[in-house]
């Protein structure tokens, strides 16, 4: 069985130009992640269990994501405007049995919650998903059969914005993945300017430990530091945003 881990971005955000690749302490903010991701299934990359795939639109400014390509870590070009599609075309193109889906807005997303999802789908689980986990940490996965059938109708559709929506919600098995805190302040992902900072500023605190860094261990430092205070408020925000997206994202093309 053969798994892919999906990191899905693009560049073409207009509230942070090209956010995925702003450096952060000399390197991409994106590599925070997919060197995470590298450390966690190590195992499964060297033997070939595993693949981790840059999931992105086929847009000429998607190129630059070129420069993460190596060894276990590739660059897939699919749908412009349909992200569960654009995850089918690339289980058929890399011939996947299903998929760990992690937002690349998410940096700092719990490689314990993608370890989980990842073993129920290797145990025969069709669709799954963390849960508890402060806002941007958690992740899902699919079998390739299940994100084939679920899209059977919808691979036309704009589905950019709550997306999951289109799949059987009663077939989800949930991993709960109890934090040591649950705080509506914390918001660990990227869309913002703040949004930036406060990654910024937790991989400055944690230094070399953040490729490896728990959930817990994140969160610890965010908390003591009160690194809270330079996003939190965003969370209504973002809400408002995702809201008017998916309002537009439904009506009739």
């Amino acid at each position: 069985m053969k798994l892919g881990i999906l990191v899905t971005a693009r560049l073409g955000s207009t509230r942070l130009r090209q956010k995925h690749l702003i450096p952060v302490l000399g390197r991409p903010i994106l590599s925070y992640l997919t060197q995470r991701i590298e450390n966690e299934f190590r195992k499964e990359l060297d033997h070939g269990e595993v693949e981790i795939i840059i999931a992105t639109s086929d847009e000429p400014e998607n190129r630059a994501f070129e420069q993460f390509s190596k060894k276990g870590v590739k660059v897939f070009y699919g749908s412009i405007n349909n992200i569960p599609f654009r995850h089918l075309q690339c289980v058929d193109a890399h011939h996947l049995d299903g998929v760990v889906a992690v937002d690349g807005d998410d940096i700092l997303c719990s490689l314990a919650g993608m370890r989980g999802v990842y073993g129920d789908l290797k145990a025969g689980d069709p669709y799954v998903k963390t849960t508890d986990l402060p806002f941007g940490m958690n992740s899902f996965g699919y079998s390739s059969d299940f994100l084939r059938n679920g899209l059977q109708g919808h691979s036309h559709e704009i589905l950019e914005t709550g997306w999951s929506r289109i799949f059987d919600g009663s077939k989800i098995k949930e991993i709960p993945c109890p934090s040591i805190l649950q705080d509506d302040r914390l918001r660990f992902t990227l869309d913002y300017k703040e949004d930036l900072k406060f990654f910024e500023a937790i991989i400055e605190s944690l230094g070399d430990r953040i490729t490896t860094a728990s959930g817990d261990d994140i969160i610890s430092t965010v908390m003591q530091n009160q690194l809270f205070n330079i996003n939190g408020k965003l969370i209504e925000t973002y809400w408002s945003n995702f809201q008017k997206n998916l309002r537009t994202e439904s009506q009739p093309l």
